[in-house]
């Protein structure tokens, strides 16, 4: 057999080795999809610009691909970044840029996307404890902060090598080259600051639930479409009157209505640009063009800057009711171990003593009569005494609430009531042990203060459950003037009302008074 045959033979037998992990995971479908995504995308957006006339050779009012590659770059990885090359060299053929100036233009549009991608990513991923994967749009302050700044670097930088690279290839520029540096920078810069915090807040899919927030969303992003559109058309000093209606979707919608805002606006400003002044090649650095620029920056940025305060401010809240939570949390497990160190400690010991105290009353060699009447005395004290501790543990913690649950607590308060209560609707639904509690010294301390400060003929009670909330409900018809202090008994209650993220609402006048609590809970 020759050489040759034993080598075929051999390599028959050998099992094919395997492609390293790296190289299968580009050849794989995902990766390719993502590609030719990205490159439909890059290129479907150019030529809608070239299209709607507000893009050009040399330039753009807005440059949309600039944004819709760095979103994608941002969301789905840096990887697919030779999606945005491949749609740029489409582009730039069909352009008939020299070859040089075509290489350039490339290489500073890819730098640009993958900068600004790169610089989100790193930012989103710090402010996310280290997790790899970009879990949601720019939320503070210091985020918006950010994505601006990575924008405005990520553009400059094509700015700068762009047009250089033409100006060298000999192009053909009638401009000033830094006129024709700006006017790139504001329109890339235009095109991702509306485009990629767009597709950061919209990357998830928010729950609809049919209501009146759907028709308010209707009504306010068709009246923002339509002021736009009637603005420009009569004058650019009213185009600033879409303002207020800006910030009403920021916040009514937060940072999703803000996106969506800024993206009706922008687009109703550059259509009417257009169309009013031209197309975009015959007035490329025009004054109008500089204006509308700078119209849609200032657009974006105060309603991104707007949506972040907003956030900020519903964060903090969420944290200070987290914490007042863990507050109230940490007080009741203090109330818990103080309940249970009276009843094994200082109940059981008086206890006790108080049956010795009788023991030794009974002796008869104690003594006189006088003797045992002082211990029958001491007795009697030590018990006023336990039974006091008795129901200072149970204060801490009622009882009844295990044994009767929250409705047979409220009804056995309503029949010891001093006052009538005359109507008394009560859930018989089993909460968790702090909503109960909070319901059941909510109704508790009203009564008290009906019986003492209200003079009144009449109560009624209401205890009802309708998810996700319990309602309780106490009035009377007393004399009034109720009012909270602090360190009063009205003002606990609303302490531990709205550490569990209920509601506390105190009316009193001349006819009465009126205790509301609600309470968000969920069955046992």
């Amino acid at each position: 057999m020759s050489a040759f045959g034993v080598n075929a033979v051999a390599a028959a037998e050998t099992p094919a080795q395997p492609l390293p992990r790296g190289v299968r995971r580009y050849l794989s479908w995902r990766y390719l999809g993502g590609v030719a995504l990205l490159v439909a995308l890059y290129y479907g957006s150019a030529k809608l610009g070239y299209a709607l006339s507000f893009a050009g050779p040399i330039g753009s009012i807005v440059w949309l691909p600039v944004g819709v590659a760095a979103a994608f770059l941002t969301i789905f990885g840096l990887e697919f970044w030779p999606g945005a090359m491949i749609a740029d060299i489409l582009v730039n053929n069909e352009l008939a840029f020299p070859l040089v100036g075509g290489v350039g233009q490339t290489f500073a549009n890819v730098l640009e996307v993958v900068l600004i991608a790169w610089l989100i990513r790193r930012q989103v991923t710090r402010s996310s404890g280290g997790r790899r994967r970009v879990a949601r749009s720019a939320g503070g302050i210091a985020d918006t902060g950010w994505l601006v700044a990575a924008i405005a670097l990520g553009t400059a930088v094509s700015a700068i090598l762009g047009p250089l690279s033409l100006w060298l290839a000999g192009k053909n520029i009638d401009e000033p080259l830094l006129r024709v540096m700006r006017t790139y920078w504001l329109g890339d810069f235009c095109g991702a600051l509306v485009i990629v915090p767009f597709a950061l807040a919209w990357r998830t899919w928010p729950t609809v639930r049919p209501g009146r927030w759907m028709v308010e969303a209707a009504f306010l992003f068709s009246f923002i479409a339509a002021l736009s559109f009637a603005a420009a058309y009569v004058d650019s000093a009213v185009t600033y009157i879409v303002f207020p209606f800006l910030v009403w979707s920021v916040f009514r919608f937060g940072k999703r209505g803000a996106t969506l805002a800024i993206l009706i606006t922008v687009s109703a400003q550059i259509v009417t640009e257009t169309r009013v002044t031209g197309t975009f090649p015959s007035h490329t650095f025009s004054h109008s063009v500089l204006s509308t620029q700078l119209f849609i920056l200032v657009t974006a940025f105060s309603a991104l800057l707007f949506a972040a305060i907003l956030d900020e401010r519903r964060s903090l809240q969420d944290e200070l009711a987290y914490s007042r939570a863990r507050a109230s949390h940490a007080a009741d497990l203090e109330r818990t171990r103080i309940e249970r160190d009276l009843h094994d400690g200082a109940q059981q010991r008086i206890l006790a003593l108080a049956v010795r105290f009788g023991l030794a009353a009974d002796d008869a060699s104690v003594g006189s009569d006088d003797s045992r009447a002082l211990f029958r005395a001491a007795q009697l004290e030590l018990e006023a005494a336990n039974d006091e501790l008795r129901e200072l543990s149970h204060g801490i913690h009622p009882t009844i609430l295990q044994s009767l649950g929250l409705a047979g607590a409220i009804r056995g308060l309503a029949l010891r009531s001093s006052i009538p209560v005359t109507h008394l609707e009560v859930s018989n639904v089993r909460l968790g042990e702090a909503v109960e509690a909070a319901a059941y010294f909510v109704v508790a301390e009203t009564l008290a203060n009906a019986h003492k400060h209200a003079r009144a003929t009449d109560i009624w009670i209401d205890a009802l459950y309708d998810a996700p909330w319990f309602r309780v409900v106490i009035q009377d018809n007393g004399r009034g003037g109720a009012h909270e202090r602090p360190g009063s008994g009205l003002a606990g209650l609303r302490q531990r009302v709205e550490s569990l993220g209920g509601e506390f609402l105190l009316a009193s006048n001349s006819r009465g008074t009126s205790v509301t609590a609600l309470l968000p809970a969920l069955p046992a």
